[in-house]
């Protein structure tokens, strides 16, 4: 055996302990098993020798499973480590070794498979929740309709190979087991066949096309076991048992065993039907189909609960650790009194129901069972039609079905109407649907943070009713997030008094210097801020920001990016000190820009060490004391400045205003933490620079990206116009600053800790709550322009720029949060380019339309946003494992209402009581009838969510 290598013998991760943990063990689930190990139909059949598998650690034990006598290479594995050779087959992915390193351990005729970034097939969307492997040529297998075909097709064609690898086989041309399997078909059934796709459930499904029509052939790829015979395929017992059910099985073609993986092939659903053939199956179709199987199984008893019931249905579900089995199975065991029991599918669904005109055909038999107690699947469906709604979990749906019994209260579950039982027994129902739920999944599918959501809903249910009444309102809080979740919850409103301060403290100055100058003067410090801030993020080159991420030891990497910061803070200062005066030029601010660019650059060294503290408190969660140095520095910085210029110091007030407050920053910051001291550590260095360099890009072509507008405008329409559009650019931009950043900056360190499918649902969250919040605003300031003049008439022609900016900001929002869940998940390259592609698009767009006036540079804004917002959710849902867009759509449901609402409500209270001019009293009156009609409606449908926020808000960390 090789030095760190393992077989498949040994376990290919580590076992927690079952005791209280909601790990499952680490054999591949039933589940899963076959999806992650799909692509090995097309590897060899017959390898001329050992297999070696050089794998992530998610596919490893799935392909163990697959080759029951192959050696797995560790993480760490390197040339120079023991390793067998003579290999007759090699599989490796490439990003977890080197295909040209483990090609030494093959034999002259073996075959090296290479998941990569070349190959005829991808595996989609990614190796680890792959739905097809798919080559050009092969139909797409998307019957829904036009538009869902055309999105699938376009997705295989040019997927990235960094989320959705390609398949490469090198040596020698051997048959693959889907050759060898579809070779076994045509000697059973005399016609041949060719392959025309592979889709990952839990078999792989071959699509072979035939003379007479395409056949799917399910072949177990994992468990040799599995559908060995037609006593042991659940589809083949069912129709035997239930006759009824003809109509709505595939018929079965033929069935074998292909180097003992068994297979069964019955016809393929629709029948050579074209993808954009009409008419399409629609979701309602589907379900109404799935409740007649539902009636029609529920209709066949096949016998009634006993003794050890109970035990026997509960172990089928491998997910649930022991001690909830343990408190489950005691409820259950109220059901062994001899309630009817019948078969069950126990995943009735659209993706289960296939339509082709009149044949009507159910598919995925593997959680069916013939014990349920009758009416399970009628019990399940209301929960699956939810599924949708990240926010409540199936569980969750099934439970308040318990109490709230009108949506089944005439349908026979366990022979009686649902609203005939007691409580108890319908309690005890709903724990044995959740229970057939939770055993067709698997630990992959559902996450960790997930599926201990599933396990306290049920927990907290089976607390008796009066215990559960006594208890506080913490105890409904939603377990999903757990203290981390909790502590971030507090730290978004932590983060958000500190922007309240210090953005509040820069409109206060920033008011207080349109009251008192120039619109020229005001222009001139957006020039020279422009440039500090652009400085900034070049300053660090994203190294503090990536120590959020960061995957090793943190505090020697922060002493690495205390370097990094301080001398780039302190070169750019001096090359920005000798550039002034040719910077202040270019901008056409020769009159004092000079000295503001001066002023505001000596920051630098400062905001950057102190950045580094600041995001090490970020990545803890430790909030409170991370706003300590922005907020009180702040606060002295804007009392300097409104002093100064009180006294006429001009423009320079806020220079020195800055300068104060980043001393103040740095030396607060060494405060509440420990001082990292400068260090260096050169791999440390590198990999802080390969996140934070793509990091620190986006940054930079953000800040270019907010603030092109200002030099289009200056350099086309001059300083006046430039003071007039920055005013209104500036108020329309607080919601973003006051809350998006803030949210966002509270969530990134959160989801960073977020793995699979659990980072998608909490982006998905992220995004809801955000948006909910940035909705009222974004539409007050539209509805309130023209209030813009109660700052004085030489700022009238800025009214309709804070209207078009402020669905610019909402707009922005969305492509701010999908950037912060695309960092998340490890893509800030990606999170770049759609940073790169909004600013192309935004400057071809404003050199086009600036000469027009600010107002149609505004409007050039919210066409460039529009567009970018809706890529970036498309990236959204192609890179973050778990992102839906479905969800997320009806997650903002509320707040969408909310918004039509409040605008109408405003709109009409403006034309029925009119004003001859705004008022601050109009504002605040009128404002509040708008934030009151927003609210309402908001509350009444979610307020569910809405008290579990504020749960989750006095819960303890």
């Amino acid at each position: 055996m090789a030095r760190g290598a393992r077989s498949a013998l040994e376990p290919a991760l580590p076992t927690p302990d079952d005791g209280g943990s909601a790990r499952a063990a680490t054999a591949p689930h039933w589940t899963v098993g076959d999806r992650l190990a799909a692509f090995a139909v097309l590897l060899p059949a017959a390898p001329p020798g050992p297999v070696v598998l050089a794998l992530t650690d998610e596919l490893t034990p799935h392909l163990l499973a697959a080759y029951p006598g192959a050696t797995a290479l560790p993480a760490r594995w390197t040339a120079g480590d023991d390793a067998p050779t003579g290999a007759g087959m090699v599989v490796v992915d490439a990003r977890a070794h080197d295909p040209e390193i483990v090609r030494g351990l093959l034999a002259a005729d073996g075959v090296l498979a290479v998941l990569g970034e070349t190959g005829d097939h991808v595996v989609h969307p990614s190796a680890e929740s792959p739905e097809v492997v798919w080559r050009r040529g092969w139909p797409v297998n998307v019957t829904s309709g036009p538009v869902p075909w055309l999105r699938r097709r376009a997705t295989l064609a040019v997927g990235r190979p960094a989320s959705a690898p390609r398949l490469s086989l090198h040596g020698p041309a051997l048959p693959t087991l889907a050759d060898a399997v579809i070779e076994d078909l045509e000697r059973a059934t005399g016609l041949g066949g060719r392959l025309v796709g592979v889709a990952t459930a839990g078999h792989a499904v071959l699509r072979v096309r035939r003379p007479d029509g395409d056949v799917a052939v399910r072949v177990s790829v994992t468990d040799p076991d599995r559908d060995r015979d037609a006593d042991n395929d659940r589809a083949s017992q069912v129709l035997e048992q239930v006759p009824a059910m003809a109509d709505y099985l595939p018929a079965v073609v033929a069935r074998g065993r292909t180097h003992e993986r068994p297979w069964v092939a019955t016809e393929w659903t629709p029948r050579r039907r074209g993808a954009l053939s009409w008419p399409w199956p629609s979701p309602e179709q589907q379900w109404q189909v799935a409740e007649d199987v539902a009636g029609v199984l529920s209709d066949h008893v096949t016998g009634a609960t006993a003794a050890g019931w109970a035990d026997r249905w509960i172990s089928a579900a491998a997910v649930v650790p022991a001690p909830q089995r343990a408190r489950w199975t005691t409820v259950l065991r109220d059901l062994e009194d001899g309630l009817p029991t019948t078969w069950c599918h126990g995943d009735l669904w659209p993706g289960n129901v296939l339509i082709d005109g009149a044949t009507r055909t159910v598919i995925d038999w593997d959680n069916a069972s013939p014990d349920a107690p009758q009416g399970m699947d009628d019990l399940l469906m209301p929960a699956l039609r939810g599924a949708g709604d990240s926010a409540r979990l199936p569980t969750e749906r099934i439970l308040a079905l318990v109490d709230d019994v009108e949506p089944l209260a005439g349908t026979v579950v366990a022979g009686r109407r649902w609203a005939d039982w007691d409580r108890p027994t319908r309690l005890a129902l709903a724990v044995a649907a959740i229970v057939l739920y939770l055993r067709n999944r698997s630990l992959h599918d559902l996450g960790e943070e997930t599926l201990t959501r599933h396990l306290d809903a049920v927990d907290a249910a089976l607390v008796p009713r009066a215990e559960a009444d006594a208890e506080t309102d913490e105890a409904a809080v939603p377990p999903a997030s757990s203290g981390e979740a909790a502590r971030t919850a507090r730290g978004a409103l932590w983060l958000a008094t500190n922007g309240i301060v210090v953005k509040g403290s820069q409109t206060i100055v920033l008011l207080t210097l349109a009251a008192m100058l120039a619109p020229s003067s005001l222009g001139l410090v957006a020039l020279g801020t422009l440039v500090a801030n652009v400085s900034l993020v070049v300053t660090s080159l994203g190294t503090a920001s990536a120590l959020v991420y960061w995957r090793g030891d943190v505090m020697r990497a922060a002493r690495t990016a205390v370097t990094v910061g301080a001398a780039m803070g302190a070169v750019l200062a001096g090359m920005l000190w000798l550039a002034a005066p040719w910077l202040a030029t270019a901008l056409k601010a020769e009159d004092g820009g000079a000295a503001v660019i001066r002023g505001l650059t000596v920051t630098l060294p400062f905001v950057a060490v102190a950045a580094v503290t600041n995001e090490l408190l970020r990545r803890r969660l430790e909030f409170l004391r991370r706003i300590i140095p922005d907020t009180v520095s702040s606060m002295v910085g804007a009392v300097v400045a409104i002093g100064l210029v009180t006294q006429g110091s001009g423009v320079m007030a806020l220079v020195v205003g800055q300068v104060v407050q980043a001393v103040l920053t740095l030396a607060l910051s060494w405060v509440v933490h420990p001082p990292v001291l400068p260090g260096w550590n050169t791999e440390d260095a590198r990999g802080l620079l390969s996140y934070g360099g793509p990091y620190a890009g986006a940054n930079l072509l953000e800040l270019v990206q907010l603030n092109v507008d200002y030099l289009i405008v200056a350099r086309v329409l001059g300083a006046v116009a430039l003071g007039q559009y920055s005013l209104g650019f500036r108020l329309a931009f607080m919601p973003y600053l006051m809350i998006v950043v803030v949210t966002t900056g509270a969530a990134f360190p959160y989801l960073c800790r977020m793995r699979g499918q659990d980072l998608g649902r909490a982006a998905t969250v992220v995004m809801t709550v955000t948006l909910t919040l940035i909705a009222p605003l974004c539409v007050g300031l539209a509805v309130f322009s023209d209030h813009l003049v109660l700052l004085g008439d030489k700022w009238s022609p800025g009214v309709p720029v804070v209207g078009w900016l402020a669905l610019y900001a909402a707009l922005l929002s969305v492509g701010q949060l999908v950037q912060t869940s695309l960092n998340a998940a490890g893509r800030p390259g990606v999170s770049m380019m759609l940073r790169l592609t909004h600013l192309l698009l935004l400057l071809g767009t404003l050199l086009s339309v600036a000469h027009r006036g600010i107002t149609a540079v505004a409007v050039g804004q919210v066409a460039a946003a529009t567009v970018v917002s809706v890529v970036a959710l498309v990236l959204a849902r192609v890179f973050v494992s778990g992102f839906s867009l479905r969800r997320l759509a009806l997650s903002l449901r509320p707040a969408a209402t909310g918004a039509l609402v409040m605008t109408v409500v405003v709109l009409a209270v403006r034309h029925l009581f009119p004003v001859d001019e705004p008022s601050l009293l109009n504002l605040l009156v009128v404002g509040t009838i708008g934030v009151l009609a927003f609210a309402a409606p908001v509350w009444v449908l979610d307020r569910e969510h809405l008290r579990d926020a504020g749960r989750l808000l006095r819960r303890p960390a």
